[in-house]
């Protein structure tokens, strides 16, 4: 499925006798800044749901993840694409290892991801509060991914929203927040949400990809209740 976003971009006319100076739009780029040597820190909190019979092993692990742009390129479109190579270690003494390269790019109106194969839609810009878009734009919704042996529907339900912009949260003064899943019935949790600060980039992501097959455990809690999937955290830390 391919589907192509457009945001329309209204300039002030000017009249026939006198010139009205057109307005400014702040798109707000600040809040996905781009640009070669680059290095973002985060640790990853993951708690994993692995069905084994009749019982659920869950693990939890946790994750130093370095993200650094190295280059620029033109993808086959012409247009500009950051590199960004990605690693990761076990603890804080340990040497980082090289897990895998990605890409992402803002242009006048998108900011994209392209990672493990997917190019997801971030953020559209100008940036307003409520807006509603679907960052599967490049992505088939119906796509499986494997967790621990299981075949889950990772992009079921997701629909993306800009909850709030220019709030502070934790150390950062202006952030802005998108709850980019929130999918849920008896048996499947898609929750997810991302928050940018400005001139700094993605602070924190947050996702819960769970299943169950437990009827008789409405009312539950999902963490005790799921028996397949996982939950992610990942803040910053520089």
């Amino acid at each position: 499925m391919r589907q192509v976003l457009f945001i329309l971009l209204m300039i002030g006319l000017g009249a026939c006798q006198e010139e009205i100076a057109p307005p400014t739009l702040n798109f707000r780029y600040e809040y996905f800044p781009l640009s070669i040597g680059q290095q973002r820190n985060f640790i990853v909190d993951s708690v994993l749901y692995d069905p084994q019979g009749s019982r659920v092993q869950i693990d939890t692990t946790t994750t130093f993840v370095r993200e650094i742009v190295v280059d620029t390129f033109r993808n086959a479109s012409k247009a500009l694409e950051y590199r960004i190579e990605r690693f990761e270690r076990r603890d804080p003494g340990s040497p980082w290892v090289l897990r895998g390269v990605l890409t992402e790019s803002r242009t006048l109106t998108q900011a994209q991801r392209f990672e493990n194969n997917f190019r997801l839609l971030k953020i559209i810009f100008p940036v307003k509060v409520d807006q509603q878009w679907n960052p599967l734009v490049f992505v088939d919704p119906a796509t499986k991914v494997d967790v621990k042996g299981e075949p889950l529907e990772l992009f079921k339900g997701w629909e993306a929203t800009l909850v709030n912009i220019d709030q502070s949260w934790n150390q950062y003064l202006n952030t802005l927040e998108v709850q980019f899943s929130d999918y849920e019935n008896a048996i499947e949790l898609r929750r997810g949400t991302e928050r940018y600060a400005a001139n700094v980039g993605l602070v924190y992501r947050e996702l819960s990809v769970l299943n169950t097959q437990c009827l008789m455990c409405q009312g539950q809690a999902w963490e005790k209740k799921a028996q397949s999937g996982f939950i992610l955290k990942m803040r910053r830390i520089d």
